[in-house]
């Protein structure tokens, strides 16, 4: 069998969890000689890492397939995998029959088996390579300059009435904490100065275990790499937010103050059927002790507006709660009704275009309450890291409130590397970005 030039390009979709999964795929393929390419047009083999949490990210993947379809028509691609979520939600054989240019496909947790198939489908033979007991925690990055994800459990356990994730990725699997802790060193090694934590829910990290664990124990272990500056904590569910995790923020320096905590809603009843506990009275007594315990703590949050029942006396309160929540970060999904889900079936779907228009309102009220939330930092030194450069004599950075991708950032007029932390005096903002200067 002819041997091809062995070039892939991979496209990855979806969540952090999700580019976790590719960043290992993209080392998998180092290991096996292949040459990743930034062009599909110049590759010999397109691996697509597919998200299909809601039918917009649905729709996004099959379009992204057909697409690298059109170049194997065309007789240039010799290859096309799909991999992750698209696949768990159609299944190998339906997806193969909707995209026959599919060559093969694989689960979110057959991601290890990607880069062997794309050898056999080119005909290479396998690379004699050396390898270290650090390889399997290595990743090829594509995070930005200095920062890494790492994705400490799989799956989730909790059967929210909206989400398919429990049935896209499997019910909670947590990684073993020594595992954990060489590949967050790895990922120090290779020039991580902040680690993001992330799961479905990083706080009930551990509790399939045995021995059993929890999200302490690990950071207990984070915090002791050295040359790491940063570790930030995202999806930290408010139900599993302990005094010992507060504790553990407020004290310890390399944890950034700062915390994701995705409620969805503030009224009981819409909670209570979207299979949530808490409600806004006990979240915003939450928000009180945290605030009080960690000076200067940037809280994030996401809410579901249009969810099946939900009036607009509901929507009301839920602007009421965000008003006296007083978020600094803040996003709002549509509800999307997804078959496979509990509420796809129930009565009492809300409009789309009432869903859009909540979902609008209570964006136009965070812009104005991030836009005073932020004036608070001027005048301030923070400790910033460099993302890219901006012009001849700017650079756009993230501050410990900020997380990558989702978060806004601060423009500083002055120049360095990306990657590089520098201090920076804050002079003024926006409705979502601060701008400064490099001390």
């Amino acid at each position: 069998m002819a041997l091809h030039r062995g070039q892939v390009h991979l496209i990855s979709l979806g969540c952090a969890k999700n580019q976790v999964d590719a960043e290992r795929v993209l080392h998998a393929f180092g290991l096996e000689g292949f040459k990743v390419v930034a062009d599909p047009e110049q590759a010999d083999a397109v691996i697509v890492n597919t998200c299909a949490f809601i039918q917009s990210a649905e729709a996004e993947a099959i379009e992204t397939l057909l697409g690298a379809a059109a170049l194997k028509q065309n007789g240039r691609l010799k290859a096309l995998i799909a991999a992750g979520c698209l696949v768990s939600r159609y299944g190998h054989e339906k997806l193969k029959a909707l995209i026959p240019e599919l060559d093969a496909a694989f689960l979110p947790a057959e991601a290890d088996r990607v880069a062997a198939a794309v050898r056999s489908l080119l005909g290479r033979e396998r690379p004699v390579v050396k390898t270290t007991e650090a390889d399997g925690a290595e990743r090829v990055l594509l995070s930005g300059t200095g920062s890494a994800y790492l994705k400490i459990a799989e799956g989730c356990s909790r059967q929210c009435a909206f989400c398919l994730i429990p049935a896209l990725r499997g019910p909670l699997c947590s990684v073993k904490r020594n595992v954990l802790l060489q590949e967050a060193e790895a990922l120090v090694r290779q020039g991580a100065r902040e680690i993001i934590v992330v799961a479905q829910d990083i706080t009930v990290y551990g509790h399939d275990l045995k021995p059993r664990t929890n999200l302490n124990a690990l950071l207990d272990g984070l915090v002791k790499i050295k040359g790491l500056r940063w570790i930030r904590l995202m999806y930290a569910y408010p139900d599993g937010i302990d005094e010992g995790l507060i504790r553990r923020i407020a004290q310890e320096k390399k944890i950034c103050k700062y915390l994701d905590m995705p409620v969805q809603h503030a009224q009981k009843s819409v909670l209570r059927r979207m299979g949530r506990p808490g409600d806004g009275a006990e979240y915003l007594t939450l928000l009180a002790r945290l605030r009080r315990k960690i000076p200067d703590l940037v809280l994030r949050t996401t809410l579901l507006s249009g969810f099946p029942g939900e009036t607009e006396a509901d929507h009301a309160a839920l602007l009421n709660f965000v008003r006296e929540a007083q978020f600094d970060r803040l996003g709002v999904f549509a509800y999307s009704r997804e078959r496979g889900t509990r509420a796809a079936e129930w009565d009492g779907q809300v409009p789309q275009r009432t869903r859009e228009r909540r979902r609008r309102e209570l964006m136009d009220l965070q812009s104005r309450i991030s836009r005073e939330r932020l004036t608070r930092w001027i005048g301030k030194t923070l400790d910033c890291l460099v993302e890219e450069p901006s012009g001849r004599n700017h650079v756009i950075a993230r501050t410990a409130g900020d997380a990558p991708e989702v978060d806004g950032g601060i423009v500083l007029k002055g120049k360095a590397r990306p990657g590089e932390f520098v201090r920076a005096r804050v002079t003024g903002s926006t409705d979502h970005d601060l701008i400064g200067e490099i001390a």
